[in-house]
């Protein structure tokens, strides 16, 4: 028990170096007060792993040769986490399936049902609306080249985060629902303009 307590004990706050980077794990160095926790706490449950004789729980101290097994049986299977987090991150990110199933779709030819042409299409009215200049088209045209799309994308987002200040404003400031209200009513702001005062 006191083996399995160790290396679960190892394994487990190991795992915070592979999650905290998002290159190798042993390339990225954290910072000290996380490195000085790790070795703190590794050395607690090393040397309770070596020396605690629990009747009451059954737990019986393996010593310092079999310590040092678990500790390389640990470090040996450490390096393995960091190629896991690259596949589920690639997994996990889509890229995945889309190599597996493109040109498997139904009905269609396009790639995600042409779902990133009508996101370009959408961003670069938002664009338009928002009295923005269109980008220059390259070569390939606007859908086909993937910063373009990137770039429309970031846009897309940009005129999202914008409409919803807008809102926001709208609903939360006097100024705004009054401009709100002459809007939807169809009124001139200028002609009632000297008579609204806060």
């Amino acid at each position: 028990m006191s083996a399995l307590y160790l290396q679960v004990s190892i394994v487990s706050k190991a795992l915070i170096f592979v999650t905290r980077s998002r290159s190798w794990s042993f390339v990225e160095r954290p910072g000290w007060l996380l490195m000085i926790a790790f070795a703190l706490a590794q050395l607690v449950a090393t040397v309770l792993a070596v020396y605690a004789n629990w009747s009451f729980a059954r737990i019986k101290g393996i010593g310092w040769g079999w310590a040092g097994v678990v500790w390389l049986y640990s470090i040996v299977f450490y390096f393995p986490l960091d190629i896991m987090k690259f596949a589920i991150r690639y997994i996990l990110s889509g890229k995945a399936w889309t190599n597996m199933l493109e040109n498997k779709t139904a009905f269609t030819t396009k790639k995600d049902y042409g779902k990133e042409e009508r996101e370009a299409q959408w961003a670069l009215a938002q664009r338009t609306l928002h009295g923005l200049q269109p980008p220059p088209e390259s070569s390939g045209g606007i859908f086909n080249d993937k910063s373009s799309y990137r770039e429309l994308t970031e846009i897309a987002e940009q005129a999202k985060r914008r409409a919803e200040v807008a809102r926001l404003r709208e609903l939360l400031t006097l100024k705004g629902h009054v401009e709100s209200v002459v809007k939807l009513k169809g009124l001139d702001i200028d002609t009632i303009q000297q008579h609204y005062t806060v």
